[in-house]
């Protein structure tokens, strides 16, 4: 082979290379769990454009909690400021080139937001959204607006931005690996040195005086309606209960769901789980360990006040406290 057409061998080469590279679209690492607790698969996403309507994104995942990171870079085809829109039930984050443009880690309803950052024409960025569900109903969607759109009013909405093309999207050169954890060396049992097996020790109702639970269990756990969203109201009486359990960690707490009679009584059911997973989500973000407490729901099974058919008691709509040892 010549000289030049070993050049030319070379340069098609580099070419395929970088066609290789260059694939379009994001790399998205599916986990259950809101905290990225499990991962369950990893695939290409041409777009974040999507609606899960109490259905799984996956087989292995589950329909109601579940949480995703995409990760890639993205090409600017202007120079300017750059609006970014994601419309998301329930929570997310967006970074580009390493700074936060949207960050919305919470619980919302179909809601919007919105961010901006400065970009070059013709340069790739770092991306990275990541996104939880914790309800019912699961929608994320990533849209922006290029430098050279102005601003138009439509409707509610009042942004001139569409869904990101995958075009502008490709996966990164080395996909991140996947965190594993660090091995052990196992430890054998001698005969002098049987190892005991250990059973979990079930938790009972702790003997704590009758004024100690008035004043520490709480009463008005209040809840967005048909949602496991919980209203700010009810944050005071959770944080008294909190700071009673980081004083008494010998204490656990056991946390029951329900509901009213109205509705589907399957929906009713997994909607009183999923308040006292809400309730138990926010314990645990005040310091107190996910092992102390325990969730159920009993959903329309167990009512406070007797109703009628067809008309429904609040006080039934209720998250109730048990402390246990």
């Amino acid at each position: 082979m010549d000289s030049k057409s070993l050049f030319l061998f070379i340069i098609s080469l580099l070419s395929l290379s970088s066609n290789v590279h260059a694939q379009q679209g994001l790399l998205a690492e599916y986990f259950n769990g809101k905290n990225f607790d499990q991962k369950v698969l990893t695939r290409t996403d041409a777009q974040i454009n999507f609606v899960w309507d109490n259905v799984a994104p996956a087989p292995g995942l589950d329909p109601h909690v579940f949480s995703v990171r995409w990760t890639g870079k993205i090409k600017s085809p202007e120079t300017g400021t750059y609006l970014f829109r994601a419309h998301v039930d329930d929570g997310i984050r967006v970074m580009v080139d390493g700074k936060k443009v949207i960050n919305a880690w919470g619980m919302h309803d179909s809601e919007r937001f919105v961010g901006e950052i400065y970009l070059k024409a013709g340069q790739q960025y770092s991306l990275q959204v990541e996104y939880f569900n914790a309800l019912f109903e699961g929608e994320i969607q990533l849209f922006w607006q290029l430098p050279s759109e102005a601003p138009v009013f439509q409707g509610l909405l009042g942004y001139n931005d569409h869904l990101i093309d995958s075009r502008f999207f490709s996966l990164p050169v080395s996909p991140p690996k996947p965190i594993t954890p660090t091995s052990t060396k196992p430890v054998i049992p001698t005969a002098k040195q049987p190892v005991a097996k250990q059973l979990p020790t079930p938790l009972k109702p702790a003997k704590i005086a009758k004024d100690t639970l008035e004043k520490y269990l709480p009463k008005n756990i209040l809840f967005v309606k048909s949602k496991s969203i919980m209203l700010p109201e009810s944050e005071p009486e959770l944080d008294r209960l909190a700071g009673f359990l980081l004083r008494n960690p010998k204490y656990g707490l056991a946390i029951e769901g329900h509901t009213d009679h109205i509705g589907d009584a399957a929906k009713n059911l997994l909607l009183s789980e999923q308040r006292a997973q809400t309730v138990a989500i926010y314990l645990t973000q005040k310091g107190i360990a996910a092992q102390r407490i325990t969730t159920k729901g009993y959903g329309d099974t167990r009512p406070l006040v007797r109703e009628q058919a067809g008309v429904p008691n609040e006080k039934n709509r209720r998250v109730e406290f048990l402390i246990q040892e």
